[in-house]
């Protein structure tokens, strides 16, 4: 995501929403992590902001991250839980919806990337070599 936004950063605006936490420790799907501490489900902002920040400095984010509300405002709208791709275009139309949860994200990620190819030709300098070593990294990262 770094890298699609870092070439793309003068046609389009990019944005992280964090929304709930999928595999909180006290959620109906926890999945711990060894050796990371367990995370609950926040009861208040502040909360959901610590945690918001932890996870953006932990996965490296570089892209603006905006925080979802404690009523999950953004998530229910959108129904973007656990992840989801969304491109929305200059008129506020959704361009592109991926598919949710981690096996929507790598294929998400590549079909936002196509349109914003598609959108902006000129954008970055990178070869299609080099498009495509993003888009394997993606793939086993998503």
């Amino acid at each position: 995501m770094n890298k699609v936004a870092k070439k793309y950063k003068d046609d389009a605006e990019f944005f992280v929403v964090y929304i709930r936490e999928a595999h909180a420790a006290d959620s109906a799907w926890p999945e711990p992590i060894e050796g990371e501490e367990a995370i609950n489900t926040p009861k208040t902002y502040g909360e959901r902001v610590t945690i918001a920040n932890k996870c953006y400095k932990k996965l490296n984010i570089k892209i603006p991250c905006l925080i979802d509300d404690i009523d999950n405002s953004t998530e229910q709208a959108y129904e973007a839980w656990p992840e989801r791709i969304f491109l929305v275009d200059t008129d506020g139309k959704i361009a592109v919806r991926a598919e949710r949860g981690p096996w929507g994200f790598a294929p998400g990620l590549k079909k936002a990337r196509n349109w914003l190819k598609k959108q902006f030709p000129e954008a970055g300098s990178q070869s299609a070599e080099a498009d495509k070593n993003i888009e394997a990294r993606d793939a086993t990262q998503g």
